[in-house]
């Protein structure tokens, strides 16, 4: 069965897909969900937001984090109401896997 991996990488888009042979396919959102403004925007918010806990200029790359814990955990409840609403979305198509660890 088709995988779908919520992953955060710096400057890359968080939905990656996998084919039955667990091989990459494309990092964004699957075909049958192209054009879907509001999953695109939950995730491209949720990259916003990681890409900004990184200090990168040209002298150096840090990750320097949440502000707070209540940012962080607010943040994950983001990644998670995102989770569920690609899985409504796609039904039982893919299988959905959180990959997330900050």
């Amino acid at each position: 069965m088709k995988k779908i991996k919520i992953y955060l990488d710096y400057r890359c888009f968080p939905v990656w897909i996998y084919d039955d042979n667990e091989m990459l396919v494309k990092n964004d959102l699957p075909l049958e969900l192209i054009g879907d403004k509001e999953l695109d925007d939950v995730f491209v918010n949720i990259q916003n937001i990681y890409d900004g806990l990184f200090l990168d200029n040209s002298t150096e790359f840090n990750f320097i984090g949440f502000k707070s814990e209540s940012d962080r955990e607010e943040f994950l409840k983001m990644i998670e109401d995102a989770i569920n609403l690609i899985k409504v979305k796609l039904d039982d198509t893919y299988i959905i896997e959180n990959k997330i660890d900050i």
